[in-house]
């Protein structure tokens, strides 16, 4: 869905209390994404789990299926959650920001009203160059905070 200037100019205000977005605050707003994101993922993670766990198919499994089926969940759970891994240590290094922040500050500084403008855009793109799937609720969420 569409994200309100007003859920924007809030998130900015609370991330750029300066009235400029620097690199520092653009690190902050991209982890704290990257957090919320996961526990997101890791909520529906566990309860597919659970409901996978309770079906009669696998409780029918007998022992050496319900191993090897306990090995291939343990080990896609691995592959989805190196994705915020790997996204977590990138935006928490400052040099890997500044080229971020860059490309979106070439015609001036980030002010409230470039955010509202380019926010959505800068966030829903950098995060799908990490393979991660931006929930459709994360500007609520971010404002929450």
């Amino acid at each position: 869905g569409k994200v309100s200037p007003a859920t924007l100019k809030t998130i900015f205000d609370a991330y750029a209390p300066t009235g400029f977005m620097t690199p520092g605050n653009l690190q902050r707003l991209f982890r704290d994404i990257v957090t919320i994101q996961k526990a997101g993922a890791q909520s529906i993670y566990d309860k597919g789990l659970r409901v996978f766990k309770s079906t009669p198919e696998y409780k029918n499994l007998g022992f050496i299926e319900r191993s090897a089926m306990n090995l291939s969940i343990s080990t896609m759970k691995t592959t989805i959650f190196t994705a915020f891994s790997v996204a977590m240590r990138l935006y928490t290094n400052l040099e890997n920001i500044r080229p971020i922040h860059q490309s979106y500050t070439k015609a001036g500084p980030m002010t409230a009203e470039v955010f509202t403008k380019i926010g959505p855009e800068m966030i829903f793109l950098e995060l799908g160059k990490r393979n991660l799937i931006v929930a459709s609720n994360i500007f609520d969420a971010l404002n929450k905070r």
